[in-house]
């Protein structure tokens, strides 16, 4: 039997239309589905899915904790026990203590219509009376905290429909690894279908990643952290060349003037010319200008902003300096052009999905911020004091900044619980543990993070063990709490599913079900095309209508310049590489990244270029150590000249594990045997957005010993 499904993921496919083929209830493998279009295909991370559903590692009954936080000491429980402790101790917490000293720290590692996690935890604790929030998130919180201060309201359809690269003569990817990070399901084939076609391909980017590989593209290696420079530059001799298309810019934009004064010096500072900017970021003059060039005489020309350059300190700044450049080119609004904006802020159809009952008093943290916010509560001008924490689709001590902080942070909690697959370093440091179930076992729609289509699933497979999916748990300890008809509104999964399909534009519900996919009419949208078509019949929602280069707005609420401008990050003396923590194509963040996964293939691998391991005495294959103030942790060396030198990259993702006898360490550095990336990340966050900072990190590398697990975990 071949059945429609999708992952449901966080990734940038999340609902990329899959078949599964099923023979006695298992899973046999995963296909693409024949109904969707050859460019909707899948990834490895989906191939995964059987291996995933029937891995020996899986939690098949609830677990209740009698180690320390930590430790693998759980002891099995039945749903009864369990989901009364459950219930008991978030009553008891919530009576004593408010419902504000409950945090909300969930995320949607499942995606769907209905079961998406962080959806489900939201309105499960609104029902019951709130909790404290997190906002922002970690993938794209710099992006998403500036795009409204230039487009407005209007910055949600300020996207492009991957099917518009068709159009493109140079694409320009900027930190955007999408045939490994995946920026949309259709993005991959649409890019290797357009360089087919005869398009020319950049790949800006530290290193020389497959996708460069794949499109022989031009490859400009950027020191982390410093896009903002470069793109200044790249503007820089557009002006002083002739080669902008300023009269397009200044009708469509308010400040383009006041940062071309900046960018030409005319401010009274210096010039951000190609001499000033190689120092900054690397790359020789000469090839900035014969970039700028390029990109000045070629249309339409598509720059796509990866999130990882807003994933650093000032991340703000390079998605404002993008929409700049593709104004200034008279790429912006342009099929086979872009906004140079996040390529996801596009509609999608119309469907119904999961209400969060939402409640504006919760009182919020920044996401990255969550670990300070327990430690310090309100004595520390956090908005509540928080005694308890509860975890869905999510592996945030893992994945969150400064994991020595988030173990501490556990550890202060009167409780925790959490949904899971697997024991995750998350699980692991909570005190109740609830089967979930795997993304086979469940009937949603998916709605893609790109794409003007719809995905459909059946329950492929019956649960394993005692798995039950999030709304079934949620709904069961609902009604233990007194709020079950708040919560369920007297409706069962399926009852929710027939409710979403009836409020959309999906003509023939029951088709859809059977296929698993639906297109919508117009599959090539260019954002904000109207706009740059008409900018005076067609204004923006900003103050001035226009795209705000210059923002009084950006400038009051954040006391920063207007315009973008350059800010470098601080420096650590002593630490001379910049860590890169880019996504690995095996995985889908921590998912899998635990030694005994199914999907674990090879080790812990650090990249770093010949040049600096000759210098650390570091020959291919040897342990190493990566290590700041903050912590350090273990890798294999991989030398390569695919990676710019000075530079170093380790894949986000893999599990923490202390070493041992460091449990009472956390004081102070954390020394991890896991390969996890997060030990040297930290919670301060890019200001003003306190958006993560996951690259450009301050590090050392040097030789070190055995490292014990690390040699077999990493995916």
């Amino acid at each position: 039997m071949i059945l429609p499904t999708f992952c449901g993921k966080d990734c940038g496919g999340n609902a990329c239309p899959l078949a599964v083929e099923v023979e006695d209830g298992r899973p046999v493998r995963i296909l693409r589905n024949p109904a969707a279009p050859p460019e909707l295909a899948g990834c490895r991370r989906g191939l995964d899915l059987p291996a995933f559903h029937l891995s020996s590692d899986r939690i098949l009954e609830p677990l209740i904790r009698v180690g320390d936080r930590g430790s693998r000491d759980f002891r099995a429980a039945s749903w009864e026990e369990a989901l009364t402790l459950v219930a008991r101790r978030l009553d008891e917490i919530r009576t004593r203590h408010g419902p504000a000293s409950i945090l909300n720290l969930s995320s949607s590692g499942s995606t769907g219509a209905l079961h998406d996690t962080q959806t489900l935890t939201t309105r499960f604790l609104n029902a019951g009376g709130g909790s404290t929030v997190l906002t922002g998130n970690y993938s794209n919180g710099a992006a998403r905290f500036v795009l409204p201060y230039l487009f407005g309201p209007d910055a949600a359809r300020s996207g492009f429909d991957p099917a518009t690269l068709r159009h493109s003569r140079l694409i320009l990817l900027w930190g955007a690894n999408v045939l490994e990070a995946r920026l949309g399901t259709e993005l991959p084939a649409r890019l290797l279908e357009a360089r087919r076609n005869g398009a020319r391909v950049v790949c800006i980017d530290p290193r020389y990643t497959d996708t460069a590989r794949r499109t022989d593209a031009w490859w400009i290696p950027v020191r982390p952290g410093t896009d903002a420079a470069l793109m200044l530059a790249i503007l820089h001799v557009l002006l002083s060349e002739g080669l902008a298309d300023a009269d397009f810019a200044r009708s469509r934009s308010l400040g383009f003037d006041e940062l071309s004064a900046y960018v030409l010096g005319g401010d009274g500072g210096p010039s951000r010319d190609p001499a000033w900017a190689e120092g900054v970021c690397g790359v020789p003059a000469a090839e900035i200008r014969r970039l700028a060039r390029e990109y000045g005489r070629t249309k339409p020309a598509l720059l796509l902003p990866g999130y990882s350059i807003q994933r650093v300190y000032a991340g703000e700044d390079p998605f404002r300096l993008s929409v700049a450049l593709q104004l200034a080119t008279g790429n912006f609004g342009r099929p086979g052009g872009s906004t140079g904006s996040i390529n996801n802020r596009l509609p999608g159809p119309r469907v119904g999905s999961l209400d969060e009952l939402r409640r504006p008093e919760n009182p919020g943290v920044p996401v990255l911020r969550w670990p300070d916010a327990i430690l310090e509560g309100r004595s520390g001008g956090y908005p509540s004091d928080i005694r308890a924490a509860y975890v869905c689709g999510s592996n945030f001590l893992n994945q969150g900044g400064d994991i020595g902080k988030n173990v501490r942070a556990f550890r202060a909690l009167d409780f925790a619980v959490c949904h899971e697959m697997f024991l995750t370093p998350t699980a692991r440091h909570c005190d109740v543990v609830l089967p979930a179930a795997s993304p086979l076992e469940k009937e949603d729609i998916g709605i893609p993070w790109a794409g003007n289509w719809l995905a459909y699933k059946r329950a492929a497979c019956p649960f394993r063990g005692s798995a039950r999916t999030d709304y079934d748990i949620f709904s069961d300890l609902a009604e233990r709490l007194g709020f079950g008809d708040a919560f369920t509104e007297g409706r069962s999964a399926r009852d929710w599913l027939d409710s979403f399909l009836a409020e959309s534009e999906v003509p023939d519900p029951e088709a859809f079900r059977e296929t698993g996919v639906y297109l919508a009419p117009d599959q090539e949208r260019t954002g904000l095309a109207d706009f740059a078509e008409s900018p005076r019949a067609r204004p923006l929602g900003t103050p001035s209508g226009l795209v705000e280069l210059s923002s009084r707005a950006w400038a009051r609420d954040t006391g920063l310049p207007p315009i973008p401008v350059w800010r470098p990050a601080p420096e650590e003396p002593g630490r001379p590489l910049l860590l890169v923590t880019p996504k690995s194509p095996l995985r889908t963040h921590s998912q899998g990244g635990d030694p005994g996964s199914p999907a674990a293939r090879g080790g812990v691998v650090l990249s770093l270029h010949p040049r600096d391991a000759a210098a650390r005495g570091i020959l291919p294959g040897a342990e190493v150590r990566i290590r700041n103030g903050r912590g350090s942790t273990r890798a294999v060396a991989e030398l390569t000249e695919s990676i710019l030198p000075g530079t170093v990259s380790l894949y986000e993702g893999s599990w923490f594990e202390a070493e041992s006898g460091a449990s009472e360490s956390f004081a102070t550095a954390v020394s991890d045997l896991g390969g996890s990336a997060n030990v040297l990340t930290g919670t301060e966050g890019s200001p003003p957005s306190t958006a993560c900072v996951m690259h450009g990190i301050p590090v050392e590398v040097e030789r070190s010993g055995p490292t014990g697990p690390v040699g077999r975990s990493g995916t």
